[in-house]
């Protein structure tokens, strides 16, 4: 991971970061855009030449010849820009495209490297929505410049050029009401902005909302709560309607108003060309080609407004996208930061301190791990007790103090390794929507098939993954809903086992499983934890009574350690939760 917000936050700057890998592509769209651009202004020009040629031949009979060969190279000269155009299209789809793609890739790439905090305060869907919008957006956007916005640019400078070789007045006429038609524009555009990026930010926030309904749908039925799920996502469906309803308001008025001045200038240029055909001063292929141009602006112009109105909402779409992915890391790795490679696996906390917010967890807090120790966390919950895990995730940074791993500060490991010499079993085993075979290589992606199947026998996994339909090809459906609890931790160990770090966290790894699964996974945590440092949290305190040290967590610090035995003759918090677990009253 960089160390700094490297991709540019700007819709304008984000489209030319994308275009660098396909620059040449980019290059060569634009230009031949140009290109066709000044050709369909001679094109308007030949108009002119063609109308002359016509008048001359219907009163001298010797220029009928040349009004033929007007005529044969308009439609020739017609082709040939058609085909400019074409070439356009091939590079422009190729830069297009691949922008879009490396929009995706690096958008996701930066998402990546947001600490756990970033995630935990967001939802899912919405994040992806907005990686979806920014990239989207860019793909969208693009094509409008380039085939829009970049030739009706350069068609109103050729017209500008034109109408002043044909008559000064007649250009006077047209600078100034494009000089009026782009200061309003512009004023319109910031407007619509506004409202499309607040039309954007709800869109977003629906979406997110329906992701975390559907996404907890068993607990909505469960327990009755359908019809409040479908008024509390509608009032964020009638949120989003009415950012909809204002964004669309605002582009009506838009195009009312590009309406009215497209009335004026057709209006003030039939009027000056009235004057100087009343003057003498136009000849029919002037006229000709004058109104060739204005009817061409009143169609551009026309389609302009739905077009700017297009474009306002995609550039807010993509800046919505940025601003909330591109949020500075929390966690950046230092410049000299080096790839360690972990190999005993003694863990140190020194003088650590760490609060959430302005809630501190942890104060001057010291903790060694002997290379190859197991030792078991306990303590009440909000102990702190998975926040230890997590800073030695580095999944958050400590406020003070260092956290050494063989010896070495964490700050000063890249994030790749310091999660390489980790391996996790967490109390509720996520699994990805593949094949048991990829969730379980996910511990080590290299590893072979056969690796992948020693290390589910060792796991207790094998007997129950070749009975599924497909054996290790089997889907395991979204979070491994096909599978049941004890399945999905097993299929979890499996793949810490194929890991092969020498730190292993267990967290809470047999709390929620009924007795016969949590049999096979003790067994199969047995296998695991052979040769490797140990970090176990557990509410069940008879699931630690084989660590070799406890360490009793209470309000970030260490009340008690030593092993089973010489707690409970302590009578200290371990004795109090230890009785209050057999008399059962505290659920386990």
């Amino acid at each position: 991971m960089k160390t700094e917000n490297f991709i540019p936050n700007t819709p304008f700057r984000f489209a030319i970061w994308c275009s660098r890998e396909n620059k040449w592509w980019a290059i060569g769209a634009i230009s031949v855009v140009v290109i066709s651009a000044i050709l369909t202004r001679i094109g308007v020009y030949l108009v002119k030449i063609l109308t002359d040629a016509a008048q001359a031949a219907l009163t001298e009979p010797e220029a009928v010849s040349e009004f033929g060969f007007w005529a044969f190279a308009f439609a020739g000269f017609y082709l040939f820009n058609e085909w400019f155009w074409r070439i356009s299209g091939f590079c422009g789809m190729r830069w297009i495209t691949r922008t879009a793609a490396v929009a995706n890739r690096d958008l996701f790439s930066y998402l990546t490297g947001h600490s756990a905090a970033y995630f935990s305060q967001r939802f899912a869907g919405a994040l992806s929505n907005k990686i979806s919008n920014a990239a989207g957006g860019l793909q969208n956007l693009l094509p409008q410049c380039l085939w829009n916005f970049l030739p009706i640019t350069i068609g109103l400078l050729g017209d500008l050029y034109l109408t002043y070789n044909t008559n000064p007045l007649l250009a006077a006429v047209l600078g100034s009401w494009v000089v009026i038609f782009g200061v309003v524009t512009f004023l319109l555009v910031r407007r619509i902005h506004w409202y499309a990026l607040k039309h954007s930010e709800a869109g977003s926030e629906l979406r997110g909302k329906i992701v975390d309904s559907t996404t907890n749908m068993d607990t909505v039925q469960q327990m009755g709560h359908v019809r409040f799920e479908q008024e509390y996502v509608g009032t964020y469906i009638w949120k989003e309607q009415s950012a909809h309803l204002r964004r669309w308001w605002v582009s009506e008025w838009v195009l009312v108003t590009n309406a009215l001045l497209l009335a004026l200038f057709m209006a003030a240029m039939f009027g000056v060309v009235y004057h100087l055909v009343g003057m003498r001063m136009l000849s029919v292929g002037s006229v000709a080609m004058i109104v060739t141009i204005v009817i061409g602006l009143e169609r551009s112009l026309f389609f302009l407004g739905h077009m700017i109105v297009q474009a306002v909402t995609q550039y807010g779409q993509i800046q919505e996208g940025l601003s909330e992915v591109l949020q500075p890391h929390s966690i950046v790795e230092s410049p000299n930061a080096s790839n360690k490679t972990i190999q005993s696996g003694k863990v140190s906390f020194k003088n650590v301190n760490f609060g959430y917010h302005e809630s501190g967890v942890f104060k001057n807090f010291s903790l060694e791990i002997k290379s190859g120790e197991k030792i078991g966390l306990v303590g009440p919950s909000g102990a702190g007790k998975s926040t230890l895990v997590k800073l030695l995730l580095r999944q958050y940074d400590v406020e003070s103090g260092e956290i050494l791993i063989d010896g070495n500060d964490i700050r000063t490991m890249t994030l790749q390794s310091i999660r390489e010499a980790i391996a996790i079993v967490p109390q509720s085993a996520m699994l990805f929507h593949r094949t048991i075979r990829d969730n379980i290589s996910y511990g080590r992606l290299t590893a072979t098939n056969e690796e992948i199947e020693n290390a589910a026998k060792l796991a207790e996994a094998h007997e129950f993954i070749l009975e599924l339909p497909q054996g290790y090809d089997t889907l395991v459906g979204e979070r491994g809903i096909h599978l049941s609890g004890g399945q999905r931790q097993r299929v979890a160990i499996a793949r810490a086992i194929i890991r092969n770090s020498p730190i292993l966290i267990l967290d809470e790894a047999t709390s929620s499983l009924d007795s016969e699964s949590e049999m096979y996974i003790q067994k199969a945590l047995e296998n695991l934890m052979i040769g490797r440092t140990v970090i176990a949290i557990a509410h069940r305190l008879s699931t630690l009574r084989s660590m070799d040290r406890l360490i009793v967590v209470n309000r970030g610090e260490i009340v008690e350690e030593g092993n089973h035995e010489r707690l409970l003759q302590n009578s200290g918090l371990y004795s109090r939760l230890w009785g209050s677990q057999v008399s059962g009253f505290i659920d386990t």
